[in-house]
């Protein structure tokens, strides 16, 4: 994958297809590998860029950030690609720096997809995933900390599925707890309770409706406080929502939204 030398870090990240530009932020420790569902469809019609945030993956930085460190390598990337304006998709972490990019820069998003979002992160997950973290930085197996994102993200049937084929669900190939302890300081301070009225970009909001690590009435809340947003619930699905059941809705949200407007 390539390197872009943006904003003081190292950055991984890919862009493949061609057509309207579509930048994809993936949530809490995960790397481009989060999106490999959809990013072969999308690269038919639209050029798909994806990337490592700051302390995941193999995107390198300095100890210590702030959100609005990430907020800002969104838009230093689309620089370094030359991309001024896009559809921006986020998941979960990368649904809130989505909504921040949106509040700082509502001339370079021509369309908003929220996915697993929130405005403030849930007080139970941020509690159990820093336990998890510094129990890593103490010494204990990092491996936990991706068992716990995983008991929080997938449904019990998803598990129980798993159970009967024998199948333990799989973890990140990578740790670095430095790295997503950085991230979940800065995902802890962010907060648009008291900003997220002011989006004016066309917002397409989508959670699942068994989703525990951040209920479906924070998704609601985004919906109904952002103003003009859609909001589109998916069935049985928790935080980690197969992108095949929300494809639809986001291409047709794409597309009511054309980045160079007629």
């Amino acid at each position: 994958m390539p390197i872009a030398e943006i904003n003081g870090i190292s950055m991984n990240y890919s862009s493949v297809g061609e057509g309207e530009p579509v930048v994809l932020i993936t949530g809490f420790g995960g790397d481009i590998n989060f999106f490999r569902a959809m990013i072969p469809d999308l690269a038919k019609t639209r050029r798909v860029v994806v990337f490592d945030n700051r302390g995941a993956g193999s995107t390198e930085c300095p100890r210590g950030f702030t959100g609005k460190d990430m907020v800002d390598d969104v838009a230093a990337l689309m620089d370094h690609l030359s991309v001024f304006r896009a559809h921006i998709l986020g998941w979960s972490m990368g649904g809130h720096i989505a909504q921040e990019f949106a509040l700082r820069h509502p001339g370079r998003v021509a369309s908003l997809t929220l996915v697993s979002a929130y405005a403030r992160r849930p007080s139970r997950s941020s509690y159990i995933m820093n336990s998890m973290i510094d129990a890593s930085l103490a010494g204990s197996d990092p491996i936990i900390i991706w068992e716990m994102v995983n008991a929080f993200c997938f449904t019990e049937n998803y598990f129980a599925d798993r159970e009967r084929r024998n199948k333990r669900p799989g973890v990140p190939g990578y740790t670095n707890p430095e790295g997503v302890k950085g991230q979940m300081i800065a995902l802890d301070d962010f907060d648009t309770r008291n900003t997220a009225h002011l989006i004016t970009a066309p917002t397409l909001v989508i959670h699942g409706d068994a989703d525990i690590m951040v209920e479906p009435k924070m998704g609601e809340w985004l919906a109904k406080t952002i103003p003009g947003a859609k909001y589109h619930a998916v069935r049985g699905e928790g935080h980690i929502i197969r992108p095949a059941l929300y494809r639809d809705a986001f291409v047709a949200h794409m597309n009511a939204n054309p980045v160079r407007k007629a």
